[in-house]
């Protein structure tokens, strides 16, 4: 476990980082403000005053972050991680240590057993719609027949008919023959 020295030398390392970030900031930022100054030094005390002002507000929210997010207790995890991982020397991008194959195997497993049971369903649902289509198509098809053999039975009916029909009026002809031949004489 860390002790407090490490905790606050690793803060006091992210302050000193702010400090000498304002610090960094050059008086030369400011030269198109210049004329606006009596002289060169109440512009350089402006700018102090900038970074003075600047480092106090950055400071107070990074001091309150460090509080409420507890990062010392993150920092000391993190140094922990780092002491263990100091010996290996070969990066492990995976945790696990499998192969991205085994890793996602569970994964390809899951989803083809729901492809599975969508393919069952599917085959089912075809199942059943082929079994009405072929009952309709044996319906259709012994409608088919009755009125085959019922259209082979009324034209054979017709032509009885139309025998008898032309038997009939053959046999009208030849008494129309005899009744003229008669009513002649």
């Amino acid at each position: 476990m860390a002790t407090t020295t490490e905790k606050v030398s690793s803060r006091q390392k992210f302050v000193e980082s702010y400090i000498s970030l304002v610090q960094g900031i050059s008086t030369a930022r400011f030269d198109e403000f210049r004329e606006f100054f009596a002289n060169e030094n109440d512009l350089k005390l402006a700018v102090q005053e900038f970074r003075n002002q600047l480092q106090e507000a950055l400071l107070s929210k990074v001091n309150r972050l460090w509080d409420e997010s507890d990062i010392d207790t993150n920092v000391e995890v993190l140094e922990k991680m780092k002491a263990k991982a100091a010996g290996t020397t070969i990066k492990m991008w995976r945790p696990t240590g499998k192969s991205a194959n085994e890793q996602v195997r569970p994964l390809d497993v899951n989803k083809l057993k729901m492809s599975l049971k969508f393919y069952q369903y599917q085959l089912g649902f075809q199942k059943e719609r082929t079994e009405e289509l072929i009952y309709n198509i044996e319906t259709m098809r012994a409608k088919h027949q009755d009125v085959r053999t019922r259209r082979t039975h009324l034209l054979q009916q017709m032509a009885n008919e139309q025998e008898t029909f032309d038997a009939i009026r053959a046999h009208q002809r030849e008494l129309d023959h005899k009744v003229n031949v008669d009513l002649q004489i």
